[in-house]
């Protein structure tokens, strides 16, 4: 009798730890949550130190203009980085899930006040792969040839930050950089010598946005040998001055450019074998000779067009060619004078149109809400000066807005 009892009892428990209902494949995996490395201790002592380092501001207007520009609610903060806590789960910091090693670093409109100097901690994370630190108050703070110890970095945005002094030849070493973002600090310089060998080394470069940084004792013959990934370059209002090479204009994934406001940039646009992928074309402000419509023919992907104070070949209206594909078009302050020939805009597809500073004579706005629209179309003026209503003229700026 006992040995039928216990034969019964072991199937019993067979049965019992091979049923799918006990089995932990049969459980929620939160049930059995994966757990990821620890941060490296050196990390978060590094990290700690860069937070000690800087002080956060308390202006309210600062965050504010965060919210406004970039629409900022609830930046990361350093704030609550504290050794209670596993750095991986700080805000702002991300692991990678294999390593434990910090690889980025997101500390946009953080409030981050004070001097980063070339012996702060931040560069002992040198696996970081993305560091993010866009529109702090780093004033003074020079760039340090320590940057260069990030081989891994892929992103880099140090933009709106009051970084100062010269580009290091380091950065160079960044080899991996996709993105690299340093506009909108107005006293950071770059030389010929430190850009061209960042240019030929940033090989994998695809954004690069140098608006508002020193560059007027660059050549602008030291972007020549741009990465052929480049899809992005901003270089507005950089002081730039002579020929721009007109390779540029080949690279074949280049999808917005702007070179606007730098007045004694001049080039010319290639006439042969001429494909290209630009969807954004500013050219605002430089010396360059426009010939619209060879531009619009050429450019089949062109929908944004910005032309303010420029130079044309060939007199008004004869100039402006066929200009259906663009949905923004800015040709303020040019002189233009007459009629707008709308019959050479697509206003289906037109969102903005600036004519401000020209002497247009105010057309037949029976298009407004008649021919050539329908009634779910909506037109919204911003006025000025020189706007319907003063003297006749057009609006500074027709906005389209299709409900």
């Amino acid at each position: 009798m006992m040995m039928v009892f216990l034969a019964w009892l072991g199937l019993l428990f067979f049965f019992l730890i091979t049923s799918p209902f006990n089995s932990s494949s049969a459980l929620p995996s939160s049930h059995f949550p994966s757990h990821l490395p620890l941060c490296h201790p050196h990390e978060s002592s590094a990290l700690l130190h860069f937070k000690n380092s800087l002080s956060i501001t308390n202006d309210t207007s600062y965050f504010s203009s965060c919210s406004y520009w970039y629409g900022i609610n609830n930046p990361n903060s350093t704030v609550y980085w504290n050794m209670s806590r596993d750095c991986c789960t700080w805000s702002g910091v991300t692991c990678d899930e294999v390593s434990g090693h910090v690889v980025r670093l997101d500390l946009g409109c953080s409030g981050l006040h004070g001097i980063i100097h070339s012996n702060n901690s931040l560069f002992l994370l040198t696996h970081l792969q993305s560091l993010v630190l866009f529109s702090n108050q780093l004033y003074v703070s020079e760039i340090s040839p320590h940057f260069g110890r990030f081989s891994s970095m892929i992103h880099l945005d140090l933009s709106d930050s009051g970084f100062t002094g010269q580009l290091p030849l380091e950065f160079s070493y960044l080899s991996s950089l996709v993105t690299l973002d340093l506009q909108w600090n107005f006293e950071l310089r770059l030389e010929t010598s430190s850009l061209k060998r960042i240019v030929a080394n940033l090989t994998s470069l695809k954004e690069l946005r140098l608006s508002h940084v020193k560059m007027s004792f660059a050549s602008p013959n030291s972007f020549m040998n741009l990465s052929t990934s480049l899809t992005s370059l901003d270089l507005r209002e950089s002081g730039l001055t002579g020929e721009f090479p007109e390779n540029i204009f080949h690279l074949p994934r280049l999808q917005k450019l702007d070179l606007s406001y730098n007045r004694n940039l001049s080039g010319s646009f290639p006439q042969y074998n001429w494909s290209s992928q630009l969807r954004n074309l500013n050219l605002s402000g430089t010396g360059f000779l426009i010939d619209l419509p060879y531009l619009t023919q050429t450019l089949k992907s062109l929908n944004t067009l910005f032309l303010r104070s420029c130079n044309f070949r060939g007199s008004y209206p004869a100039l402006l060619g066929n200009l259906t594909q663009i949905t923004s078009l800015d040709l303020s302050y040019n002189n233009f004078s007459g009629q707008i020939p709308w019959s050479f805009l697509n206003l289906e597809k037109l969102i903005h149109l600036g004519l401000a500073g020209n002497n247009f004579i105010e057309p037949a706005l029976a298009q407004e809400e008649g021919e050539g629209q329908t009634s779910k179309q909506k037109k919204t003026k911003s006025r000025g000066k020189s706007g319907i209503g003063d003297g006749g003229k057009v609006p500074f700026v027709i906005k389209l807005a299709w409900i």
